[in-house]
């Protein structure tokens, strides 16, 4: 559970909220037809709602399954592979569909019982013996959660039913058209997302203790989700009036964060990735803390002892070199023949994020594992405490802090949703924009990549202006538009930035750019690195090149062939047919996504 309230012992608190969590889970979650049901604990519904305490006790039960960190147990949660299928990895895993071919019966992520649970809090929090702006602050948290689970479900279904209040326990015509009646229009949705987030931004404190959601931590999560929502309806083109104010929103939720001057970027980028406590980390607005013996994750364990299904060329080479210009820049067949060449004059992000060494199967890799692509991942380990390993580091033993909500995700959405305005609405975008943002990023202690600059509208460094070869190469093929040099860079930087954190899936499906998953477009998705056979005499079977017949070259990862093409039920998952069979069932209609009509 989340580290919560400085006055109990951390081990006592810990298994406090755990059992909490549990009793929560069980007692608040329900079939979601009724949507009705007060969630009934050993306390009465009056006896409940009377003071601050009881309210922030509530509200733990939503923190976890939005802030998940590396989840628990066996679990690495959303980061390392965040998601199956993104172009991180170069599997086999990757080519094939990337949804199912069939409608299916259920779906967990088609749940409003997080929604129910936070619209019973606000119709709650008046009972609160607290003064007005103690009552705002508590309908702030619960409405910032209503518009996290709801943003989420408009991105995954699109149109959805807008529930916003607890209906009486009864069968009356009115509760039942309720309960069952059908989507409402995404722009409708998304126009009360906005509202709540609004108002959370408005009301919760700017400080409400550590690892409690505050003002900033609302204001980081709508940046991101307003940025998610805000360029799914323009390159989707579903409403760009809706699409511009969504981004708008997602601009000024990240100066609420930037202006405060409460964050830093780090100086250490390995750092916020494999510290026991993030507390102190000027980066972090919002962390998940674990503590051995009562919560540990899984996360060590895959980037230490298992083998790696490994990373993608394609990811490996988005990081720009040493000088700041992608790798293919100066020279369009640049190749790299060994891991020295490799990594020599790179971002030095890429170092912390693989390790600058080629782990082949078959060979004596210790103290890692094998990576069937190469390139093994090492964002989550300290590398340097490889040979003083301790027990924690075993699987469902590791104990480091996962970082949910960090300064530089922020300073990332704020030039994004920046450069966008500009391309949809004519916003100026200026040189202060990147300084203020990516800038700041590439600046950090560790990594200090020279600024990236506009000029007359294209990137440049050091005055330079550079247009990536790989740009136009993956481009041409690609559906969602051609994706200009400046937006590119942004695109890259966020990439880098945030690989493994379990963002480029959705990034690519809110940019319509599934295609990049496609090797039609993109080809290689399909390899790792570059090497010579003759430095890899042990090596296992399952390493092939591309060309079978030469004796160096890059190793093929997919060998199943090209997958088909991403098409529009790719972007959009189907209403569970299970869900349509029940609201018939009740004399009612639940529609369908149209590329999912039947």
């Amino acid at each position: 559970m989340l580290k919560l309230c400085n006055s109990m012992n951390m081990k006592t608190k810990y298994i406090f909220l755990s059992v909490l969590a549990v009793i929560l889970a069980f007692t608040m979650t329900s079939c979601d037809s009724f949507l009705n049901q007060p969630p009934y604990d050993d306390f009465t519904d009056e006896e409940y709602w009377q003071n601050e305490d009881q309210a922030r006790t509530y509200m733990y039960g939503f923190y976890t399954s939005i802030f998940s960190g590396y989840g628990s147990g066996a679990s690495h949660g959303s980061f390392l592979m965040g998601q199956t299928s993104n172009d991180d990895f170069a599997s086999d895993m990757e080519q094939k569909n990337l949804t199912p071919e069939v409608v299916p019966e259920a779906d967990g992520s088609w749940s409003f019982s997080n929604i129910r649970k936070a619209n019973y809090a606000l119709a709650s929090i008046d009972r609160i013996d607290a003064t007005p702006a103690v009552k705002n602050h508590w309908r702030g948290v619960a409405r910032f959660f209503r518009a996290c689970y709801y943003s989420n479900l408009v991105f995954r279904y699109g149109d959805v039913p807008w529930y916003d209040r607890v209906p009486k326990l009864s069968s009356s015509k009115e509760d039942m058209d309720y309960l069952y009646k059908d989507r409402d229009p995404r722009a409708y949705v998304d126009s009360c997302i906005m509202a709540d987030f609004q108002y959370a931004m408005d009301s919760v404190r700017e400080n409400d203790g550590a690892l409690q959601v505050n003002r900033y931590v609302v204001a980081a999560m709508a940046s991101r989700l307003m940025l998610r929502e805000g360029t799914f309806l323009k390159y989707h083109k579903i409403d760009t009036e809706l699409a511009e104010q969504c981004l708008t929103m997602a601009k000024a939720a990240a100066e609420i964060v930037m202006k405060s001057n409460k964050y830093a970027i780090a100086p250490s980028y390995n750092a916020l990735f494999t510290s026991e406590d993030l507390g102190s980390n000027p980066e972090i607005i919002m962390h998940r803390h674990y503590v051995d013996g009562v919560l540990a994750h899984s996360t060590l364990a895959y980037s230490y002892t298992e083998a790696q299904a490994g990373l993608s060329r394609s990811l490996a080479e988005a990081f720009v070199a040493s000088d700041g210009l992608p790798v293919y820049y100066k020279d369009a067949n640049w190749v790299a023949p060994t891991a020295d060449d490799f990594f020599a004059n790179r971002d030095a992000r890429l170092a912390q994020c693989i390790r600058p060494k080629y782990y082949i199967k078959g060979e004596d890799n210790k103290p890692f594992n094998y990576s069937l692509s190469g390139y093994s991942w090492n964002k989550f380990m300290d590398d340097s405490k490889v040979d003083k390993p301790e027990p924690t580091w075993a699987r469902e033993k590791n104990t480091t802090d996962a970082p949910c909500v960090r300064y530089a995700e922020v300073l990332l959405n704020y030039a994004e949703a920046a450069y966008e305005l500009h391309l949809l609405a004519g916003k100026e975008f200026t040189q202060a924009d990147l300084d203020k943002s990516i800038n700041k990023i590439r600046a950090r202690e560790d990594v200090n990549l020279p600024a990236l600059q506009i000029v007359g509208g294209q990137p440049a460094i050091n005055g330079v202006v550079f247009d990536d070869p790989k740009r136009l190469q993956i481009e041409q093929n690609a559906d969602g538009g051609i994706t200009d040099a400046m937006l590119w860079e942004i695109r890259r930087e966020r990439r880098v930035e945030l690989c493994m954190e379990g963002f480029r899936l959705n990034d690519l499906k809110r940019w319509c750019k599934l295609d990049y998953l496609w090797n039609g477009c993109n080809p290689d998705i399909r390899y790792g690195a570059y090497i010579r056979l003759s430095d890899f005499p042990k090596r296992g079977a399952e390493v092939v090149l591309e060309d079978p017949n030469a004796t160096e070259g890059y190793i093929l990862r997919n060998t199943l062939g090209q997958r088909e093409r991403p098409i529009k039920r790719n972007y959009i998952n189907p209403i569970p047919s299970g869900q349509i069979t029940l609201y018939k069932t009740k004399g009612y209609t639940l529609s369908q996504n149209t590329e999912w009509g039947w």
